[in-house]
């Protein structure tokens, strides 16, 4: 049986949609079989893939995309402890926000939650406030991915500051990855085409820790 990964933050643009299906095209260009949820009321990968489909209707499905958007919240439920019998990886965009009624269910049967995060200050407290409820409530192990950092934001004495400050209190609650350079390399995402050598390798060593923990015991 496969793993329940979640890309997940209650606070919107930093890129879990994104990542979330790099990742998953990452893991099957890997040999490792994965399919995508999409739990997201605005259904952004759903419609990523129709788009993709329409412009190249003869490409292979490296992944298949589901949704759990207009179940009750028992049909989501029975939904995940089918979805952990399916032998694959199950990677999950959630929503943005945690007042919908189906997060409780997807938190609690997720493994590993991947949390895509910002360095400026509206972006830190808002994701730090998330972290410390996930992580008091449920089992997953959690991955902080500093996503889009850009050079400034690595050199200004302010954020840095803040950043370290920052990464001493993630220290408590999960892994901190290698950050992801802001580049128009990652700026978007195709559910149907294979990535090329340069997206690989800007995800290569945020991605890695993850892996070796989904590697790690081999079953759930």
């Amino acid at each position: 049986m496969g793993k329940i990964i979640l890309f997940t933050n209650v606070k919107g643009g930093v890129g879990k949609t994104t990542l979330c299906s790099i990742f998953a095209t990452y893991l099957s260009q890997n040999g490792r079989p994965v399919a995508v949820v999409d739990a997201d009321i605005q259904q952004s990968i759903s419609r990523h893939r129709k788009r993709d489909l329409e412009d190249n209707p003869r490409l292979p499905l490296p992944w298949q995309v589901k949704t759990l958007v207009g179940m009750s919240t028992e049909e989501v439920a029975d939904a995940l402890v089918n979805l952990k019998k399916l032998s694959c990886d199950i990677i999950i965009d959630c929503p943005g926000n945690i007042i919908d009624p189906n997060l409780k269910a997807i938190y609690s049967n997720a493994d590993i939650a991947v949390v895509p995060i910002h360095y400026d200050g509206d972006t830190l407290d808002a994701s730090l406030d998330f972290i410390q409820m996930f992580h008091a409530k449920f089992r997953a192990k959690m991955f902080f991915v500093p996503n889009a950092i850009s050079g400034i934001e690595e050199n200004n004495k302010k954020i840095k500051a803040m950043r370290d400050a920052t990464h001493e209190l993630l220290d408590d609650y999960g892994v901190l990855t290698a950050r992801i350079k802001r580049t128009n390399v990652v700026s978007d995402y195709s559910t149907l085409e294979p990535l090329n050598y340069m997206k690989k390798n800007a995800v290569k060593y945020p991605f890695e820790p993850i892996i070796k923990e989904l590697e790690k015991g081999g079953v759930n």
